[in-house]
């Protein structure tokens, strides 16, 4: 059955159609063993199924350009083909390449050698971006230029309008094809610092394609964005006292208010406590488990203070998916020390980035193991965006990507994370307080 609506692309569960077309692009790659070797190390397909005359079929193509693929006729071609050999774009580049050579040989005057190749990089990238001129489904047209002039950055990124989705939607715009439906998959290994699986469906990177995308769809009927769609009404308080509230919160929710309205927990212990509480810390929004909250600044400069001094204890229970199970042993602990920075292409994404990431610390332990699946307990000393994710996804890390993990593993009914145990001093009676949250539902609390 065809879909009503085109796939939402930074957020989907591929329909069976596009499942199809990848199969077909996998099978077409297995046919060339020539370009295993290359591919291995790692590439971003897409497809993107089509209509035109009542006959539906699909398109092909690959993130970037690539020497062993590029003129291939099975694959649509480059919005804008801006690499060949005797084009103004390598003649600029090879000046500027020049340039660099003079300034390492001090052949000139360095400054002034400086200040031209700046120049002439800076109208190479605008001549580039200028001519990247993409379309939409209602006959329009942009260069990349006019697309982010009014985003936040004001400038397109490197290698924007280079990703799968905008070359199929441009070839098809230009050959009368209706998009139906589209779908991105990972072929070969993970990259060094992103979390990547062969043959694993991704969403479009939002820093590149979201401002080329949200302008090429224009005129195509889109499915909603499918986590606008979710919405939680419950928290379940655990304890509350004068000062302080300890809820449960559920997987899906948003620990403080963000860009799409709907409820999060902050929010609705407003609409319980008033607008003065505040949460102390935070989950990401497909983690459960608990969190404490302040009923009056006071108490919440004094739980903030515990955090940053990290005497807040906090333990995690997770269920992962390692690549080899037989690396992995009831009572096995260990610690993972891996840096992270944000990916502001591939957002919210982290990274691992040993050279401008920020410290990382995760200790663990092997709880259980059911077949091809391992339950961790994992204990944060460190408060990193995704730093659970990231380092038991990691191939740096333990090469086990947490079950439901939409980001850096396979979705699944849930992301399986859940903040189980959370223990800290309470800032008024200076007792300490241990709360535990079991997924039964149940909760107990210990005071000394």
């Amino acid at each position: 059955m065809i879909p009503e609506k085109f796939t939402y692309p930074f957020c989907y569960e591929p329909h069976f159609l596009s499942r199809l077309a990848a199969e077909g692009v996998i099978s077409y790659i297995k046919e060339h063993p020539s370009w295993l070797p290359v591919l291995q190390e790692g590439k971003m397909f897409g497809v993107l199924v089509a209509e035109k005359d009542g006959e539906i079929g699909y398109l092909a193509a690959y993130s970037g350009q690539m020497s062993i693929l590029d003129g291939d006729p099975f694959f649509v071609p480059p919005v804008f083909d801006y690499l060949q050999p005797d084009g103004y774009f390598k003649r600029e580049e090879a000046e500027i390449s020049t340039i660099n050579e003079r300034i390492k040989a001090q052949d000139g005057d360095a400054e002034a050698m400086k200040q031209e190749r700046k120049q002439r990089s800076q109208a190479l990238q605008r001549w580039l971006f200028s001519n990247f001129v993409m379309l939409n489904a209602k006959g329009e047209s942009r260069n990349l230029l006019d697309i982010f002039e009014d985003t936040p950055m004001g400038f397109p990124p490197s290698g924007a309008g280079e990703c799968c989705a905008p070359k199929l939607l441009q070839y098809a715009y230009q050959n009368g094809y209706r998009p139906v439906c589209m779908a991105e998959f990972w072929w070969g290994d993970s990259p060094k610092t992103e979390i990547r699986h062969h043959l694993q469906f991704y969403p479009s990177c939002r820093g590149r394609c979201l401002p080329i995308l949200s302008f090429m769809m224009q005129g195509l009927d889109v499915e909603d964005n499918p986590q606008e769609s979710i919405t939680h009404d419950k928290i379940k308080i655990v304890y509350e006292d004068d000062y302080i509230v300890v809820i449960d919160k559920p997987s899906g929710m948003l620990s403080v208010p963000g860009r799409v309205e709907r409820p999060s927990a902050l929010s609705k212990l407003k609409e319980l406590y008033g607008e003065n509480i505040l949460l102390a810390h935070r989950l990401d929004m497909d983690t459960s488990g608990l969190l404490v909250a302040a009923k009056d600044a006071d108490t919440y400069r004094n739980l903030q203070q515990q955090f940053l001094d990290r005497t807040v204890k906090k333990r995690y229970r997770a269920i992962v998916q390692p690549k080899d199970i037989s690396s992995f042993h009831i009572g096995d602990k260990g610690t993972i020390d891996l840096p992270l920075s944000p990916d502001y292409i591939e957002r919210p994404c982290q990274r691992v980035d040993f050279e401008h990431g920020k410290r990382a610390i995760t200790e663990w332990r092997v709880d259980s193991i059911n077949g091809n699946e391992v339950t961790l307990l994992l204990f944060p000393h460190t408060g990193r965006t995704h730093q659970l994710r990231v380092h038991c996804a990691s191939p740096h890390g333990l090469n086990a990507p947490i079950k439901g993990d939409p980001l850096y593993g396979k979705r699944a009914d849930r992301l399986h994370l859940y903040a189980e145990y959370l223990e800290f001093t309470h800032p008024v009676s200076g007792k300490r307080m241990r709360f535990h949250s079991g997924s039964n539902n149940t909760a107990s609390l210990i005071v000394q």
